[in-house]
């Protein structure tokens, strides 16, 4: 199952399992991770789960930007949407998660198949 973990001076403050086909992550109340950070868009950004088309039963995350003012990073770059690797660490605001993913396949990106 995979996590998303409030990092605080490199401590765990809380984590969310990621069970939803979209979570929202916002200042908003409505928002299925409530972010308290006057920098965060009221809905700034969402994780979408969406099926693996290689391996059958896997999900595969990403973050997605919702045009927010002060847009989103991913491992200390700005993104648009981006897949979301185990590890991976995400800016939103002032305030830093990192993705935790206990199902993580550890499956090379590529294959190479000999017929």
């Amino acid at each position: 199952m995979a996590y998303l973990a409030l990092i605080v001076e490199d401590v765990i403050i809380n984590k969310w399992e990621l069970t939803e086909e979209v979570i929202i992550l916002g200042r908003s109340k409505d928002c299925d991770i409530q972010i308290d950070d006057q920098s965060v868009s009221s809905k700034h950004a969402r994780i979408v789960a969406e099926a693996d088309p290689f391996l059958d039963g896997n999900k595969l995350l990403f973050i997605e930007d919702l045009k927010s003012t002060n847009g989103t990073e991913l491992n200390g770059k700005p993104v648009v949407k981006e897949k979301l690797n185990d590890g991976d660490s995400l800016k939103i605001g002032f305030t830093y998660f990192q993705l935790l993913d206990n199902n993580n396949n550890n499956l090379d990106e590529t294959a190479v198949i000999i017929s």
